[in-house]
């Protein structure tokens, strides 16, 4: 197929409208403020190679909608840029496209537009999600302040599993588990009026908790004390835990988990625990913020670990 047949097929669906000018035109909602992330997945760095269509493009979508909950943003659109290389064949492009019809009925979406092109390299997939906040509501990484809780949205470290059993350094039961939490996150945009009014900073958790718990502690200009005795991981990786065949380290350094992190106040958590609750979320308060710098963690004595690693880091 050429590329105008290709995007009328398979993607012109996904608008609603025609995807054939130049550019789209949008307002915002009244009373609100747009919100914009832009994130880019690339074979054989954020995906394997030959991986199914359907995983690429649910994580491709997630992550940014992970991104615009760390703000407090509800989605609206995206625009999508696909780079394929040449002789993909339909049925890839069938199946990258019905995946996101998929999460457009799950998060309230839609296409706005984007492009289409052919790489000399591997499939490369980058999208730009809009959303939605109220004037002066969003959140951002630097208004911790000194006393607030460091508090997730869930577990952290499946996803380090899932991408350690796909490389064959982890063989365990609950293997699909850990795949699905690697291949398919799960933003937490039914959360984003509370963490828009509970949050004083917020991150998604995707280049690991303790990169960034670090970048709020950055911007906000203080230090982030971490308790590893006050993180609950989920019941099939706290078995692996007592197993040996993964440490405490490496599941809070690994990315993709595309959890929150946030700074909340003390007397504000019991009350955002409560209500996160009844969406199904175990919010967990695993340590706070003080003066100084970085992100350090710290024992039931107060005694500071030196962590193995941070998280990752493209270019390193």
């Amino acid at each position: 197929m050429n590329e105008f047949e290709l995007i009328d097929k398979y993607f012109g669906p996904l608008s609603g409208y025609s995807l054939s000018d130049d550019a789209a035109v949008m307002a915002a909602p009244a009373g609100c403020e747009l919100v914009i992330t832009t994130d880019m997945l690339n074979e054989g760095v954020h995906f394997w190679k030959g991986e199914e269509p359907r995983f690429i493009a649910h994580k491709a979508l997630r992550a940014n909608l992970s991104d615009l909950a760390s703000m407090g943003a509800s989605p609206l659109c995206y625009q999508l840029a696909l780079g394929l290389p040449k002789g993909t064949d339909e049925a890839w492009v069938a199946e990258f496209s019905a995946a996101l019809a998929e999460d457009q009925q799950r998060y309230n979406l839609h296409l706005s537009g984007g492009d289409t092109t052919t790489t000399l390299g591997g499939v490369c997939v980058s999208i730009t999600a809009i959303g939605a906040v109220k004037t002066g509501k969003a959140v951002t990484r630097g208004g911790a302040r000194k006393g607030d809780l460091i508090v997730i949205t869930g577990a952290v470290g499946d996803a380090y599993i899932g991408l350690k059993i796909l490389q064959g350094d982890i063989d365990c039961e609950e293997g699909r588990y850990f795949l699905e939490r690697y291949r398919m996150p799960s933003p937490r945009t039914h959360l984003v009026e509370e963490v828009s009014r509970y949050g004083r900073a917020a991150a998604d958790i995707s280049d690991g908790l303790m990169a960034d718990c670090g970048h709020i502690a950055r911007q906000s200009r203080l230090k982030g004390v971490i308790e590893p005795h006050k993180v609950q991981y989920s019941s099939y990786a706290s078995v692996l835990l007592d197993q040996g065949k993964v440490q405490a380290s490496d599941l809070l350094s690994g990315g993709d988990d595309y959890e929150l992190v946030m700074a909340v106040a003390p007397e504000a958590f019991q009350e955002f625990q409560d209500i996160a609750a009844t969406y199904g979320v175990d919010l967990q308060a695993i340590g706070h913020f003080e003066n100084g710098t970085g992100v350090v963690l710290r024992n039931e004595n107060g005694d500071e670990l030196e962590p193995l690693k941070t998280g990752w880091k493209h270019f390193d």
